[in-house]
Formats: structure tokens, sequence, C-alpha cells
């Protein structure tokens, strides 16, 4: 993986990634790049690497919610989500998902250049299965 910034090879700490069998994938613990936007971040080139919303509510209800804090236990880790409405793909628009002790929810319709001290960024990838 390049850092988006400097496009230096980052090395990946597996400490900082939890393992979802049940999806198939391995998502990163904490988030990151807070107080950045979509377009900083360059994050249309890899969209693919975030949460889907299928994926976040499948996890907000798992037993990985209070790890990833996605169980309402923090209101200071929202992060970008892959937008799934192509009409607002086109308009430019780009999707999140935040959670605080009262609810979570997913919100697709922000612009790409907007910014917020608590949005960043949580990428997914497949989980590597290892051979017995």
């Amino acid at each position: 993986m390049k850092c988006p910034h400097c496009k230096k090879e980052i090395k990946d700490d597996p400490r900082k990634w939890l393992d979802i069998p049940e999806l198939k994938i391995s998502i990163e613990i904490e988030v990151h790049d807070k107080n950045k936007s979509w377009d900083e971040l360059e994050l249309s080139k890899r969209e693919k690497e975030l949460l889907t919303v299928e994926q976040c509510i499948w996890l907000a209800d798992s037993k990985y919610a209070k790890t990833l804090k996605m169980d309402g236990s923090s209101s200071k880790d929202d992060f970008f989500i892959q937008q799934p409405f192509n009409l607002n793909r086109r308009n430019g628009y780009v999707a999140r998902f935040y959670a605080d002790s009262d609810y979570a929810n997913l919100r697709c319709g922000r612009g790409s250049s907007s910014a917020d001290s608590d949005l960043g960024v949580r990428f997914a990838k497949k989980l590597k299965v290892r051979n017995k």
C-alpha cells in the first residue's frame, strides 16, 4: 500500500487490522487521517478499499462493533465509506458512517471537498486465507 500523500510504500502492521472471517475481510481497527476531505485523501482512487453500506450495517450489529467503536462508544470515529448511489457519485457526493451514543447512521450526500474533524478513513481488504 502507498501513502496517498508522499507515495512511499507503507507496510501494514497486522496488529492494526481486525480479521472479520464472516465477511472475508480484514479491517483497520483505528480511524485515521481525520479532518481531511475525500479529495485531499484522493479516495476516489481507493474507493473499493472502503467499507460498503452493507458491511457497515453488519459490523455495527456484530460482536466486532465495540472493538471498532461502531457501537456508539465514540462520536469521534466517523469514516468515509463507498458511495452506494451512482447518482450521488456522479454529483460528486461521498458517503460516511457515523455513530454516537443514541444511534448509528449512514450519510450519502456530502460534497467531496468537505472535511470534518471527526471524519477519517478506515480501509478494508480481502482476508487472506491460510492453508492448513
